[in-house]
């Protein structure tokens, strides 16, 4: 039995509770109820709270960090792709405050974190790895 209108729905289940002779104490306080329950709207998707997901993308960060540093000491990255790779965790920082912002970081989030932290690693090793060499101070 399939009804269109939630107003035939609720009164047939009245119908059917004041039929077994319980409908005095559900009726005072089932309408209310009833009408708390349509207006809450879950406009985000809550993902599961554990630390690990944040503790994997800042330790993902710090091993970054240190990677571009030593590309920098040994001279596998020039000036100016310092200053790109730079920029782009600057993004991925700036991306995970944003996230964190509300409280809540959604799937959503999650995966447009984990997006941009992908190509940052990318850009850190083809910049490593693309022969050019940071001329060596005389």
């Amino acid at each position: 039995m399939h009804f269109q209108s939630t107003t035939l729905r609720w009164a047939l289940s009245l119908c059917l509770v004041s039929a077994f002779g319980l409908a005095a104490p559900m009726v005072a306080d089932a309408a209310p109820r009833a009408r708390k329950v349509r207006k809450v709207q879950h406009t985000r998707r809550v993902v599961k709270r554990s630390r690990r997901p944040r503790q994997r993308v800042n330790r993902r960060q710090v091993k970054q960090q240190k990677r571009i540093r030593a590309g920098k000491r040994s001279g596998q990255i020039t000036r100016r792709e310092a200053r790109k790779i730079g920029k782009q965790q600057r993004g991925v920082q700036r991306a995970k405050r944003r996230a964190k912002a509300d409280g809540v970081v959604t799937r959503k989030e999650a995966r447009n974190i984990n997006r941009k932290q992908n190509r940052a690693n990318r850009t850190i090793r083809r910049a490593k790895h693309n022969n050019r060499k940071r001329p060596r101070a005389r």
